[in-house]
């Protein structure tokens, strides 16, 4: 699984059960860090990306998920 380190802009983050606080510095899976990054909550340590950030509420891009069990 490929990981993305990023940098909290946000003053507080919640997402799910998680609480993050500006400058706080975590990896996440590339395909949520993206999805981070594009909605301007965090940006990208190695290469500076950022996103728009936009007042108000905003989508969040959910993949489906399957789960299987052996």
């Amino acid at each position: 699984m490929e990981l993305r380190k990023l940098e909290i802009t946000e003053e507080v983050l919640k997402i799910g059960t998680s609480t993050y606080y500006e400058g706080d510095i975590k990896s996440f899976p590339k395909a949520e860090a993206d999805e981070y990054i594009r909605l301007g909550w965090a940006k990208c340590v190695e290469t500076g990306e950022t996103g728009e950030r936009k007042p108000g509420a905003q989508r969040i891009n959910v993949q489906n998920v399957e789960q299987q069990v052996a």
